[in-house]
């Protein structure tokens, strides 16, 4: 069956294979090949001058030999590889008894699904330890669900004693599966001391049928959520589209922007000029308007202003003339007029407002 061009039942059958072996790991390593294999383990006993190697088979302990400690590292290895001849197969390094504290609480049932937290945070008061200071593990020996308490057995060993045996074991190229206590590494569900296990402690079956419900809950939504997720995927397309658009409109209306102001500045100097009166034209006005008997000897045209000196007969009879034609007005004098002797003419100082129109 396809979805959208998508092989469903393919990845249907390599979500189950990574799924399993994902629950596969969750076992621990000496249950899992105790199951695919034989039933067998080997065991580990460390004590401080010497290693006890036995073979554990369906309740049959068989002693292989032993280690001297304070031999070199490659005569030990080299007497081990002789003692395993090969050996495939889970490995348990055991603890003296003396070195495991065992000890029963009663404890509420209500409290089995947190119980290593709960355990941390008693450790210090059930025991001389602190969490800090030792590896502890732990398991249900009796429930009561009338009375809504069950018993736990709680183990706990020194984190040195524990990194000791680790040490040795490794030292011999060994990685132990578990670290418990002597005696007890034939347990249905033996302690595992080495703070690298998990706390809850299940049976493969449970895990099992729990990942496979899990597997099927995860398949079902993820029918419901692929055509989703396609459609979440076309959605961020069109936002990626629209982010493009928007950015592509705000490049375009920079660019107008600082095209307006670059043609805005072109045209300064043309405006500008438009603006100022021709003084060829102003004269021309001049020379239109004043009497014939009038003649200026100064002419200055400045901000739109005219500035003239001259002489008139009668200099009065100009502010008229100025306001009357259409191209000047606010027609002033700067200064007093004054009767030149001589001439029979008025010295007059004149200025006038001049329109764009006068001068264009």
């Amino acid at each position: 069956m396809t979805l959208g061009g998508v092989d469903l039942g393919g990845a249907l059958r390599t979500f189950l294979r990574w799924w399993l072996g994902e629950l596969a790991e969750l076992v621990p390593g000496s249950l899992r090949r105790m199951v695919a294999g034989s039933g067998a383990i080997m065991v580990i006993r460390i004590g401080p001058w010497n290693a006890v190697i036995d073979r554990l088979s369906r309740g049959e302990r068989t002693e292989l030999g032993t280690l001297n400690l304070s031999d070199t590292v490659e005569a030990q290895r080299m007497i081990l590889d002789n003692l395993i001849d090969g050996w495939r197969g889970p490995v348990a390094v055991t603890l003296p008894t003396e070195r495991v504290l065992h000890k029963i609480l009663d404890l509420p049932l209500a409290a089995e699904t947190e119980l290593a937290d709960l355990l941390r945070f008693e450790l210090d008061r059930q025991t001389p330890f602190s969490p800090e200071q030792a590896f502890y593990d732990c398991r249900v020996v009796h429930r009561d669900k009338s009375s809504g308490r069950m018993r736990v057995e709680l183990a706990v060993a020194p984190r040195e004693a524990v990194q000791h045996a680790l040490g040795t074991a490794q030292r011999l190229g060994i990685e132990p599966d578990l670290v418990t206590a002597s005696g007890d590494e034939d347990a249905p569900v033996p302690f595992d001391l080495s703070g690298m296990a998990k706390r809850g402690k299940f049976s493969v079956s449970v895990l099992l049928s729990g990942g496979l419900a899990l597997a099927a809950a995860v398949l079902l939504a993820m029918a419901v959520a692929l055509p989703l997720r396609w459609q979440g995927a076309a959605a961020e397309d069109a936002e990626k589209v629209l982010v493009e658009a928007r950015a592509a409109a705000r490049e375009a209306t920079d660019l107008r922007q600082t095209l307006e102001e670059r043609r805005q500045d072109a045209r300064f100097l043309i405006d500008r000029k438009l603006q100022t009166p021709m003084a060829v034209s102003v004269l021309a006005d001049l020379t239109e308007l004043l009497p014939d008997d009038s003649y200026l000897f100064e002419f200055l045209l400045k901000d739109g202003r005219v500035r003239v000196r001259g002489y008139a007969p009668a200099a009065a009879t100009l502010l008229e003339l100025f306001e009357r034609h259409p191209h000047f007005s606010s027609a002033r004098f700067e200064s007093p007029v004054t009767t030149v002797p001589g001439i029979d003419k008025e010295r007059f100082d004149l200025s006038v407002a001049v329109s764009v129109e006068g001068g264009s």
